[in-house]
């Protein structure tokens, strides 16, 4: 009898998760696990919240690449995320207070954490000329959306996650008063940081 090749382990990949801390929900954790599901109160939800303050069919969550969107669902009670109504749909990063009426929920996401435990590591910067009010790696991420380069490929030379060129594409918008990386660009070289 032939020995069989040994079986390489799994990946095992982090799943984000609604970690509820208040009242009768306390220590009960919903993992997100679906592409695109409901949640709500009602048995026929993927991501059931047993509490009569959430409405039946509450709130929709979607998985999108990296990024985990919270859209309210016209529930009575609204959904929140940090204490603000959200209308329509609102990202969640890790750490974001999403309640659904009442009842709150921490969002946890392991890659998010673990990218920010990266984050913390020291490593030299490389040299880059900075503008009046741009960090070095937001100046970078400036300079790759004027060369034309996605979010992946500016990730990829930077040797960081989409998620994270994402992040310093918002900081840009924020810190530059636009909403997207045309306006970035054209304000970019109106301030002499192209």
């Amino acid at each position: 009898m032939q020995p069989q090749p040994a079986q390489k382990a799994q990946k095992i990949v982090p799943v984000p998760t609604l970690a509820f801390s208040d009242g009768h929900l306390a220590g009960h954790r919903v993992r997100l696990e679906e592409d695109v599901a409901t949640l709500g109160r009602r048995e026929d939800n993927a991501y059931v919240v047993d509490d009569p303050r959430v409405s039946r069919v509450h709130a929709e969550i979607r998985r999108e690449g990296s990024a985990v969107i919270v859209s309210d669902l016209g529930s009575s009670s609204g959904t929140t995320v940090n204490g603000e109504k959200i209308n329509g749909s609102s990202v969640v990063r890790h750490g974001d207070k999403v309640g659904f009426g009442p009842v709150t929920a921490t969002f946890e996401d392991p890659a998010a954490a673990a990218e920010a435990e990266e984050a913390t590591m020291v490593f030299e910067a490389p040299k880059v000329e900075i503008g009046p009010h741009l960090s070095p790696r937001q100046q970078q991420v400036l300079e790759g959306m004027a060369e034309g380069m996605t979010n992946s490929q500016i990730g990829e030379h930077l040797g960081v996650t989409e998620r994270t060129v994402k992040a310093y594409a918002q900081e840009v918008y924020d810190k530059l008063g636009v909403r997207n990386r045309a306006g970035a660009v054209a304000q970019g070289v109106k301030d002499g940081l192209l």
